[in-house]
């Protein structure tokens, strides 16, 4: 009995001692996944102002960061087994097969279709390992250390919209020209190379805004002083952002987190939630037509001309679905070259970096990889999106959790027919969103109380009897 009893204390002292390594393996994780997350969001401002001769090594200082991560949750199995990983993997060792047969048929560059592959899948298990490691205060801590990164990029933002179009703070791409909304007034790009990476990144803070306050009183996320100063600097970032698709994205976070607050069996929520986006819109329209007069009418010449040009932002958001199907048709069975329609394959390629197949992603994916192989990954995109739906229905609905709905009106869209596999920046916002989507899917952990006994203490005999003593004294004087 002695020795069957040491060897349960044996036991659980290794299973303790495994669950401390575990732990600390996913701490490791979480800090290199918010290494990866502050380099897409500022790589961009050391390509362009502090090492612009390195920018093409910059680029990819995530990469062996990523593959890190990958070797740690791999050699601690910290990812779980999950249908959506397989599938993905299985796809990406066809798509391996398809590289090799590219270089023998099509004659592309190698480092294109190893570019180009590495697109398409490199930061997709990456998904699965911030699924399995982050927790609700990694995922809080997250948004909190965003939020206070959004004021002085608030500022950055501010001179670059009040800056000429060929300012140093505008330099984009090494040249000086930035896009511009109307006349000279620039699109702010913050600290990234490119539009896209500005929009992204105004897109996450507004979600992280609105569910800051959402569940003030519950979460406390920031104090209130912080909050008010984040949610002004987050409306100026967005409302000096010069993009179309900046509003659009707005208009999919707010219909999202509207109908996750529908889902969910929290009245208050439903009524406080409905309020708050009314007031939060309230407060933009003030800053648009007041202290950011200028802004507004540049972003309205904007969608004036852009709707002439190119039509309607929904349209121009719609119209790769429709059509892409044209080049099912056209386009080689096996491709023109996986990674060759993005700016950084051409560039391996030909030399220059430019779009040399069709800018919208389902095309250039049919162009890239061929019909048959382009179409299996387009499903697999849309399988994605269509389960990660129903996973923020069902926390909206069982947990009244409406953060991974908030998240997928950010990110759905994108993942869903964004240029995931030709922008870098598009690339990490969506794969580490994504994970952030199904971490914050996850039902919360309940811990489960065993009813103990109460503890009987042990009878202070000493004191019982001193007490007795006493007690036999008072009645003897008494009588």
């Amino acid at each position: 009995m002695i020795n069957n009893h040491k060897l349960g204390i044996n036991n659980t002292n290794e299973i303790s001692a495994a669950a401390a390594i575990k732990e600390k393996a996913r701490t490791s994780i979480i800090k290199y996944v918010f290494l990866v997350y502050w380099l897409l969001i500022f790589e961009g401002a050391l390509r362009k102002w502090v090492f612009p001769e390195y920018q093409q090594i910059i680029f990819f200082l995530r990469d062996p960061i990523v593959l890190l991560i990958y070797v740690i949750a791999l050699r601690h199995r910290i990812v779980t087994r999950d249908g959506l990983l397989t599938a993905g993997l299985l796809i990406s060792f066809v798509f391996m097969a398809l590289v090799f047969l590219q270089i023998v048929t099509v004659k592309m560059n190698v480092l294109t279709l190893i570019y180009g592959w590495r697109m398409y899948f490199f930061y997709l298990p990456l998904v699965f390992v911030i699924k399995d490691t982050f927790h609700q205060a990694d995922i809080f801590k997250l948004f909190r250390q965003t939020l206070y990164i959004s004021i002085p990029i608030s500022a950055l933002v501010y001179f670059q919209f009040i800056s000429p179009r060929d300012s140093y703070i505008n330099d984009a791409y090494g040249t000086g020209n930035a896009f511009v909304v109307t006349g000279t007034r620039v699109r702010t790009t913050g600290t990234f190379t490119f539009v896209i990476g500005q929009f992204m990144f105004t897109g996450s803070i507004l979600t992280m805004m609105i569910f800051c306050w959402l569940h003030k009183a519950r979460y406390a996320l920031l104090s209130l002083p912080w909050l008010l100063l984040c949610t002004g600097t987050t409306l100026a970032i967005l409302l000096l952002s010069g993009s179309r698709t900046a509003f659009f994205m707005t208009g999919l976070i707010v219909t999202c987190t509207f109908f996750g607050m529908m889902m969910t069996r929290d009245t208050k929520l439903k009524f406080t939630g409905t309020l708050l986006i009314v007031f939060l819109l309230l407060i933009a329209t003030v800053m648009f037509l007041g202290p950011l007069r200028d802004s507004f009418d540049a972003i309205t010449t904007r969608f004036d001309e852009a709707k002439s040009s190119e039509g309607s932002v929904i349209m121009r958001a719609l119209g790769p679905i429709l059509g892409f199907g044209q080049h099912i048709t056209t386009s080689p069975v096996i491709g023109y070259g996986i990674g060759f329609g993005t700016g950084g394959g051409s560039s391996l390629a030909t030399g220059k970096a430019q779009m040399v197949l069709a800018e919208d992603e389902w095309s250039r994916i049919i162009q890239e990889v061929g019909p048959g192989f382009g179409l299996v990954y387009i499903f697999y995109r849309a399988i994605f999106t269509f389960l990660l739906f129903k996973q923020a229905i069902k926390s909206a609905r069982n947990d009244n959790n409406i953060l991974p709905m908030m998240l997928l009106g950010f990110i759905g869209f994108y993942i869903f027919i964004g240029q995931v596999t030709t922008q870098g920046t598009m690339q990490g916002y969506c794969w580490i969103f994504v994970g952030l989507v199904m971490a914050a899917s996850k039902p919360p952990q309940r811990t489960e109380l065993i009813p103990q006994k109460p503890e009987i203490p042990y009878p202070n005999i000493v004191h019982n009897n001193q007490r007795l003593a006493n007690l036999k004294i008072t009645q003897a004087t008494e009588d």
